[in-house]
């Protein structure tokens, strides 16, 4: 099925195989792989790391339900966005559809790969308008429709009946990037539905609730066709020793993870509730992330007002349906204590 879907030189590529590949297991003494045998850190960072990160992914499988067979670990989600398009679209030829507003990276690979991009605008209560997508996939024919879900930067999770009639009905892949779905209590993955149709893929992160953007580690999950197609392609060693490190520590300490995102949902509610008071906020949308979107009078004169106080937010206004928007991440209490005084001395100076 997804070898259809494949740019045809993926089919046939000769696969790299490192040292780590050609052997697996443990020896007493490694002269295979040029390595300096001198292990300055004391950590075994003279050795290259597991080139497919098994431990790891099976501590994915253990913690997240992922099976193992089904993931394949990126240098960040945005590698494997990058990787997904090079495998499935001919550049100059294919292209993608991606649902606006949205995160910005399926765009810029897109680009980057000679690959053109479709865009169907949200509906204004920014959802996802599913009759205007399957008109652009039988008129276009793209080869893969990304879906942002919960969406960046709307922070709504889309109905998963809505994504399940959009990827049966698209012939090329779906992926449904779910960064944020650990914000989302309530929320239904896009993997229940991998079991029926094989040409879904989900993209999930370390770096939002695990905490651990500056390692870098993305999670594709996939059929078995699908990872061994990535599988192709992929850097040896993509993902370091230390993030492999990183990922592992972190998912043993999810315990702890559970606690910080109690407090994190526990002040997305409070500093919803207050942001409304402030006159010159006229909307602030629901959130199923771990920030909020509002809507105010002067997104770029709030912008620059909060930034000469030293705190800096995301001005969203240039797209499209968010016209005068600001994205706040939800911080510590502290911090969001400090933007609530910030914008209440606003509030005061607007006061005749």
């Amino acid at each position: 099925m997804i070898e259809n879907l494949l740019r045809p030189h993926i089919k046939d590529i000769e696969v790299y195989a490192s040292a780590r590949d050609e052997f697996k297991g443990s020896a007493e003494v490694y002269l295979d792989a040029n390595e300096n045998y001198h292990d300055f850190s004391k950590e075994g960072k003279n050795r290259y790391p597991d080139p497919h990160a098994y431990k790891l992914r099976k501590k994915i499988e253990e913690v997240m339900g992922f099976r193992s067979e089904h993931t394949v670990l990126g240098n960040g989600s945005d590698e494997l966005i990058d990787m997904l398009i090079r495998i499935f679209c001919i550049p100059g030829k294919d292209s993608i559809l991606i649902e606006r507003p949205t995160y910005g990276e399926y765009r810029v690979f897109a680009g980057i790969n000679g690959v053109s991009v479709i865009d169907i605008h949200l509906t204004e209560d920014l959802d996802l308008d599913v009759e205007n997508i399957k008109k652009a996939i039988d008129l276009k024919k793209p080869k893969i429709v990304f879906i942002c879900s919960p969406n960046n930067p709307t922070g709504l999770t889309y109905d998963i009946a809505k994504i399940k009639e959009i990827a049966d009905y698209n012939k090329g892949m779906t992926v449904v990037d779910e960064a944020y779905a650990d914000f989302d209590p309530g929320f239904t993955s896009a993997y229940t539905l991998l079991k029926d149709n094989g040409r879904i893929a989900v993209l999930r992160t370390f770096s939002k609730y695990w905490a651990l953007a500056g390692s870098r580690i993305g999670i594709l999950i996939g059929s078995e066709e699908l990872i061994a197609a990535v599988n192709r392609i992929k850097a040896p060693y993509n993902i370091s020793l230390s993030s492999q490190m990183d990922g592992l520590r972190a998912l043993s300490e999810a315990g702890e993870r559970k606690e910080i995102l109690s407090e994190i949902l526990s002040e997305r509610k409070r500093l919803s509730g207050r942001l409304a008071d402030f006159s010159f906020v006229r909307k602030v949308y629901k959130s199923d992330a771990n920030f909020i979107l509002i809507k105010v009078d002067d997104a770029d004169g709030l912008y620059s007002y909060l930034m000469a106080k030293g705190i800096i937010v995301r001005n969203r206004s240039r797209e499209i349906l968010l016209d005068n928007t600001l994205r706040i991440t939800i911080g510590s209490r502290m911090e969001n204590d400090k933007l609530l005084e910030a914008l209440g001395e606003k509030e005061k100076s607007l006061i005749p």
